[in-house]
C-alpha cells in the first residue's frame, strides 16, 4: 500500500515516531501518489491533516500520541506496525461523514470536518439571521456572542460543551446552538443549504479563521466532501463517544 505519513513539526510528542519513520521508513515523506494518510498526534493533529487535504479525497489512520485520540489508533509496536501497513496486511474498519463546505458571498473559503464557529470574543454581542433550505429557520433573528454548526462527528466537541445534541454518527443531520445568545437555540436540522447573515462575526472552521461576516455579506454553508477514517478497532471509537455522551450523568 503507499502511504503518505503528514508530519507535525511542531509536536515534540511526535518526534520519536517521526524519526523512526526517518531512519526506516523515508518513502513515507516522499510518496506522490498515497492511498493512505498516516497521522501521529492527537485527534487535532488528524483534524488538521483534515482540512489541509481534503480535497484529494484519501483515507487517513492515526497513531494515538495524544491526550483524548478519539479519532486515533493505539499502536504497541511502530514498526511491526508500519511494516504490516506497507504490506497491505492490516485489516481496518473506517468510518466516513461529511465535511461541512463554506461560501462567502458565492466563493468558497473552506471545509469544515467538525463544526462551522460564528464569533469574536465570548463579551462581543453580534446580530444573526438564520434561514435554511429545510425551512427550520426562515431568517431567523437572534444577538449574541455566536453560533456553532457541527456535524455528527464534531457534534462531541465544542457542541457538546455548549449543550448541544450528540448525533447519531450515520446520521445525515446538522446540530445548531447558540453562544450566549438572546433567543434560545439548540436545534437538529437536515444537512442541507444554510444560510446567516451577521453585522461582522468572525468565521472558524474546525478552529481555522475564514473570514469575516460582514453586513451586506452571507454565509452559505452545504454538504461537502466525503471524508473516511480508518480504526483498528472502529468498536473503541464507538466505545468512547458513548462514554463521553454519558459523562454527566449519574
Amino acid at each position: 500500500m503507499k502511504i503518505k505519513f503528514l508530519s507535525n513539526i511542531n509536536d515534540k510528542r511526535v518526534d520519536s515516531f517521526r524519526n523512526l519513520i526517518v531512519e526506516k521508513f523515508p518513502q513515507l515523506f516522499d510518496e506522490k501518489d498515497p492511498e493512505l494518510y498516516l497521522v501521529a498526534g492527537g485527534d487535532g493533529a488528524m483534524l488538521h491533516a483534515i482540512q489541509e487535504t481534503i480535497d484529494h479525497k484519501i483515507p487517513y489512520i492515526g497513531k494515538a500520541m495524544g491526550t483524548f485520540n478519539f479519532l486515533m489508533n493505539k499502536i504497541d509496536d511502530d514498526e511491526s506496525f508500519l511494516n504490516r501497513l506497507i504490506n497491505d496486511e492490516i485489516k481496518f474498519e473506517t468510518f466516513k461523514s461529511n465535511a461541512i463546505v463554506a461560501y462567502l458571498n458565492e466563493k468558497k473559503i473552506g471545509e469544515s470536518v467538525n463544526d462551522v464557529i460564528l464569533g469574536n470574543k465570548i463579551m462581543d454581542y453580534h446580530s444573526f439571521s438564520i434561514s435554511t433550505k429545510s425551512g427550520d429557520f426562515s431568517d431567523f433573528k437572534l444577538k449574541g456572542s455566536g453560533l456553532c454548526i457541527s456535524t455528527p462527528i464534531g457534534s462531541t466537541a465544542f457542541n457538546y460543551n455548549n449543550n448541544g445534541r450528540i448525533l447519531p454518527l450515520n446520521s445525515d443531520f446538522l446540530s445548531i446552538t447558540g453562544v450566549v445568545t438572546n433567543r434560545y437555540i439548540n436545534d437538529i436540522i437536515p444537512f442541507e443549504e444554510v444560510s446567516i447573515r451577521s453585522d461582522g462575526s468572525q468565521i472558524f472552521l474546525t478552529n481555522i479563521y475564514g473570514g469575516d461576516l460582514d453586513d451586506g455579506n452571507e454565509l452559505v454553508l452545504r454538504k461537502g466532501t466525503e471524508i473516511e477514517i480508518c480504526f483498528l478497532d472502529k468498536k473503541d471509537f464507538l466505545r468512547k463517544r458513548i462514554e463521553i455522551g454519558h459523562r454527566f450523568r449519574k
